[in-house]
């Protein structure tokens, strides 16, 4: 049988003690616990005088407690920033590093192809200065003497020769003029690709101010929570 008169140390004591069990103190809650003992409207104003008397108590407390979490938080908040600023420059810096080297290997492409060109058109206008000497040589031993025609023979087939010579040497230089073309080409896009990085740093160095200001934010809310508990205002009434 449940008995009566139940006192505050004892709605006190089953609340703490669902509290610890990680349960709710309700007033159904507290009332079994104590062995179903009490009424609930009794149960009810113990309970409210306990609040009352345990937000007085422990007010100065949960500032405390308040301006370490806020405190933490932000020690929180900065490390992570950190990381992930530190994580991203490192992928673009990488990242860069391997672009600027593809750029310096195309470059360096591009200058020996531009160097072999020359050497080729140089090659092939000295040919072709040899090959209009020949020419000439021909005409004027031809209208001298009809009696070289065997001479003559040998001559065009030198010319021959010389024309094999210059379109092998004219497909080499359409060649070459193609890989020109597919090195320009490289180079464009690897110059494209370091402009997306600088657009990404861009975006980085954005993100990076607004995380700062995430910080400076947080900073001034903590040191309002300073200048309240030093004039002994609660944070609310900051």
């Amino acid at each position: 049988m449940a008995r009566s008169g139940i006192s505050k140390a004892e709605v006190q004591a089953a609340r703490l003690a669902l509290i610890a069990r990680g349960e709710n103190p309700s007033i159904d809650a507290v009332r079994i616990e104590m062995g179903n003992t009490g009424s609930k409207t009794t149960i009810h104003r113990l309970m409210r005088e306990l609040d009352v008397a345990d937000g007085e108590a422990s007010s100065a407390h949960i500032d405390d407690e308040l301006m370490n979490l806020v405190s933490r938080l932000a020690g929180r908040l900065r490390e992570q920033a950190q990381g992930h600023i530190d994580e991203a420059q490192a992928r673009l810096d990488a990242e860069k590093k391997v672009l600027q080297d593809t750029l310096q290997q195309t470059q360096r492409q591009l200058a020996d192809l531009i160097e072999r060109h020359a050497l080729q058109t140089t090659k092939l206008g000295t040919q072709t200065a040899t090959l209009l000497s020949t020419q000439k040589e021909l005409q004027k031993e031809q209208k001298e003497n009809t009696r070289l025609v065997q001479a003559a023979r040998d001559v065009e087939s030198r010319l021959r020769e010389k024309d094999e010579q210059i379109r092998s040497l004219e497909a080499q230089h359409l060649q070459s003029h193609t890989q020109c073309a597919l090195l320009q080409e490289r180079l464009d896009t690897a110059v494209k690709e370091s402009e997306k990085i600088q657009e990404r740093l861009t975006e980085r160095d954005q993100q990076n101010r607004v995380l700062e200001l995430i910080l400076i934010k947080t900073e001034v809310a903590l040191e309002n929570l300073r200048t309240a508990k030093a004039t002994g205002q609660s944070p609310s009434e900051g």
